[in-house]
């Protein structure tokens, strides 16, 4: 008779393959002059359009009204925007003691200009286990690899969190997952380094390089890593 794994254990295993594909994609690229991301996109219904699966070049432009590709094309931006430009974020740690509850709030330094939002490249989409998947690429100016090249010089830690979002959201359960993953990189920095918990951080962050996306348990499993610029750190003057 024919073994079979159990379901959760086949489930199991392409969760890690396909974490650790994004993994070693993102951690063997250069992002300095041209930054590339490998983005996937649920292939959904969508009344009154098929896909052609066979279709050796898929065209994205034709296709533009898919829902895969329309989230494809609100993720890449937003994700694009964060390693030129990183974001502004403020942060309030929970407080049992003093009744405050946590709040975290992080919006774009520099918003992308229509030009170079024009400029964001969607090269090689394919499908593959019901997703279309696609490599995402944008060339840096020589400003914004020198504005890259600063984060580096410059002494601000490295840091990494890992949030989770509901897949059923899609592109609002991506950016759930990104701000998990904000709070999640700067509180456990900050709890290694100073012993009271503040009352409030305002940092600056730039993804430093690829976002590594996959699943896990049905939610969407975000991991990111940034440079981090304290901007100013607020303390309770007293209890």
């Amino acid at each position: 008779m024919e073994k079979r794994l159990p379901l959760i254990l086949v489930f199991s295993i392409f969760v890690f393959l396909s974490v650790n594909f994004n993994s070693v994609f993102a951690q063997n690229l250069n992002q300095e002059q041209k930054i590339q991301i490998l983005l996937w996109a649920e292939k959904e219904a969508f009344p009154g359009f098929v896909w052609n699966e066979e279709e050796k070049n898929l065209d994205l432009k034709k296709n533009e009204n898919a829902l895969p590709v329309n989230r494809l094309k609100k993720t890449a931006p937003f994700f694009v925007q964060g390693m030129l430009y990183g974001w502004k974020v403020e942060y309030t740690p929970y407080d049992k003691a003093r009744g405050v509850k946590e709040y975290l709030n992080f919006e774009p330094v520099q918003e992308l200009t229509q030009s170079e939002l024009n400029s964001i490249q969607y090269k090689n989409p394919a499908f593959k286990d019901d997703r279309l998947y696609c490599r995402v690429e944008f060339d840096r100016s020589e400003f914004q690899q020198n504005l890259y090249k600063s984060w580096q010089t410059v002494k601000n830690p490295r840091i990494r969190g890992v949030g989770y979002g509901k897949l059923q959201d899609g592109f609002a359960g991506i950016e759930q997952a990104c701000a998990e993953a904000i709070k999640n990189a700067i509180r456990e920095y900050w709890r290694a380094q100073i012993k009271n918990k503040p009352k409030e951080i305002e940092s600056r962050l730039l993804i430093c390089c690829a976002p590594v996306i996959g699943v896990e348990a049905g939610r969407y499993r975000v991991m990111l890593d940034f440079f981090m610029e304290t901007d100013r750190i607020l303390n309770y003057e007293m209890f």
